[in-house]
């Protein structure tokens, strides 16, 4: 069973949830082939980043 808590949640929290509706909204609505460009073009930025 989920604990129950009093109290307004975090800013944190709703954030998380707030981007996590905007990501899967996206996923919903985008066709596979431009998912699939737009996490090979995150993966790119990510390794560019890490190269430095």
């Amino acid at each position: 069973m989920l604990p129950i808590y009093s109290g307004d949640p975090s800013p944190l929290m709703l954030t998380g949830l707030y981007m996590a509706g905007i990501l899967g909204g996206y996923a919903l609505v985008t066709a596979p082939e431009e998912w699939q460009q737009a996490w090979q073009t995150v993966r790119e930025a990510w390794v560019r980043r890490r190269r430095g």
